[in-house]
């Protein structure tokens, strides 16, 4: 497929996740709504009449079946709405949350954000089925044995169903969860997270109020044990045999009104166990929450929750990151848990999870002790985006192997060997590390300049020149090594056209920053603009000025002059 083809696609398929939609009206919702409301409206109206004794005995039976019938539509609306609720509203957001968990803190905030609007539409129809539960409560003590109590059952079915199912895992822990020391790898040495288990309305039925304080466990269980809970919610959970989380209980809080919360803040993964790598690595686990909960209609609501799946590595493992990263990216975890890895994605799907990914890499801290970042993160441009899927050799119908992500070699590492320090050979690096090893020296040694959009980041040698000609003056490019890894490169043009490229590795970058090596280098003495049109000086601070060197005045006398000649 043609570069010009996947850019087309991209542009009409991309949504980025760093910019969300405003809340809207969900229009679906309210049309639904208010067709539930108009059929409750008409049973609520053969109620009153019915329990008013409005109604005369000679009518009542043909009233009560009229009654029935209303009924009936009352139900079909209610599950027409809850359907929407449960498919169309929580499902598609429980999706966007697993892709998007991969992602910035901002980013995965800002969608979290969206669960106020949920939530209050949850609310308006938790009212209705406490409003019909209750009026059909009496029908059925007054007039027993005419069917009001079939379809008290039916509603209270899809009241259990409803509530049940608006419990959520609304804060999933992160895809990967290290459990070692100071890992060498800064960026994978950070081990807490935060969950959180939500109720989506249930007001009308006290959920609030009776449930305020309650306790709820936690359980880190293996993926097999998930997998037995999707036959038997009731299963009796044993913890993981190799790990233990913390903490592992909690009280449930209602601080405002958008609904009640469990919070498990600073959660973090311990040994039982002494632990090799490899024995754990190729392992998913799952957080358990066991919930029992009760409502003011003497439905009690009692299962268990379960997390994404992630991995816990008793180290820092590339590779496994990289599984994982495919896993919550384009796997269908919320309506197959556990299903597998599909074989391909389309060029839109990939360029948006590239995306997240390296933002996500780029803004985590640094040390242990460093607070979370919640900054809004820069995008990529289109140009980018098509730069780094057709890396990856995307077929005729825009399409990519996820093999290419983790197998496919697109850059080159030497390698030293311990018996001679010159003595060496080339190693094939595939994609996925190669990405990864250019967020991390993003993230340890061009964050500022990222972020205020001083690197121009991945782009070809060929690109490179081709944006540079366009530029009349002296101006230089920071972009990503395609084919050195771990590499960046520096390409320039003179204030004579020509145009030249320097290189640095990240030990480099270690001893001197790339903003000092520009302003103190001579080699970029003579460039006027940072790409597209940033002045140098004033972006990096301003050039330090060579000092003059100025002749001594030693006004020496006549004896100097002759111990010169002495001299020669």
């Amino acid at each position: 497929m043609s570069s010009s083809a996947i850019s087309d696609q991209m542009d009409v398929e991309s949504s980025s996740a760093f910019s969300p939609a405003e809340p809207v009206v969900d229009g679906a919702f309210v049309s639904k709504h208010n067709l539930s409301a108009e059929a409750y409206q008409g049973f609520k109206e053969c109620a009153d009449s019915l329990l008013s004794g409005k109604v005369a005995q000679p009518e009542q039976l043909a009233f009560i079946q009229r009654t029935l019938q209303i009924c009936e539509n009352v139900i079909l609306n209610f599950e027409d709405e809850k359907q929407h609720l449960m498919s169309d509203v929580l499902l598609v957001w429980a999706m966007k949350q697993q892709k998007l968990s991969i992602a910035t803190l901002h980013t995965q905030q800002l969608h979290y954000k969206e669960l106020d609007l949920i939530n209050l539409q949850f609310e308006y129809f938790g009212e209705l089925l406490q409003q019909t539960l209750s009026g059909l409560d009496y029908l059925k003590q007054y007039y027993p044995n005419v069917g009001f109590e079939e379809v008290h059952s039916k509603v209270r079915n899809l009241t259990h169903y409803f509530l049940y199912y608006s419990i959520i895992v609304s804060r999933q822990p992160p895809s990967v969860i290290v459990k070692c020391g100071e890992a060498e790898n800064h960026r994978r040495s950070r081990f807490w997270f935060n969950t959180e288990i939500r109720i989506l309305g249930g007001s009308a039925f006290g959920i609030d109020t009776n449930n305020e304080n309650s306790n709820v466990n936690c359980y880190l269980i293996t993926d097999e044990t998930a997998k037995q809970l999707l036959n038997n919610a009731y299963l009796d959970i044993f913890e993981s045999e190799e790990f233990c989380i913390e903490p592992n209980t909690t009280t449930f809080q209602k601080k405002d009104a958008r609904g009640i919360k469990a919070k498990f803040d600073d959660m973090k993964v311990a040994k039982k166990v002494q632990l090799r790598r490899d024995s754990v690595a190729t392992k998913r686990y799952c957080l358990c929450y066991n919930i029992q909960l009760q409502t003011n209609c003497g439905i009690e609501l009692v299962g268990k929750k379960v997390s994404l799946p992630f991995a816990v590595l008793v180290g820092p493992k590339a590779d496994v990151e990289a599984k994982l990263f495919l896993e919550r990216s384009f796997a269908d975890l919320v309506r197959h848990p556990l299903s597998d890895i599909p074989t391909h994605v389309s060029c839109a799907e990939m360029a948006d999870a590239l995306e997240m990914k390296f933002q996500a890499i780029v803004e985590t801290p640094q040390k242990n002790t460093d607070g979370p970042s919640v900054v809004q993160p820069r995008k990529f441009n289109m140009q980018t985006k098509q730069h780094l899927v057709m890396r990856m050799k995307p077929n005729q119908q825009g399409f990519l192997a996820l093999d290419n992500f983790m197998k496919l070699a697109v850059a080159e590492e030497f390698q030293q060997k311990k018996s001679g320090a010159s003595e060496g050979e080339w190693k094939l690096v595939p994609f996925y590390d190669w990405f990864f090893k250019l967020a991390e020296i993003t993230n340890k040694y061009l964050y500022s300049m990222w972020y205020d959009g001083l690197i121009y980041g991945f782009c070809s040698k060929e690109d490179a020149e081709n944006i540079l000609r366009c530029i009349p003056r002296s101006v230089l490019l920071v972009r990503f090594s395609d084919i050195e890894y771990g590499k960046v490169k520096i390409s320039v043009k003179s204030r004579n056209g020509e145009i030249r490229h320097h290189w640095y590795e990240h030990a480099d970058l270690n001893a001197r920053s790339l903003n000092s090596e520009l302003l103190s280098n001579h080699k970029f003495s003579d460039v006027d603009l940072i790409y597209p049109d940033i002045d140098l000086e004033v972006a990096l601070g301003g050039r330090n000025k060579p000092r003059v060197r100025l002749p001594r005045n030693l006004a020496p006398d006549e004896i100097y002059f002759d111990n010169q000649g002495a001299a020669t």
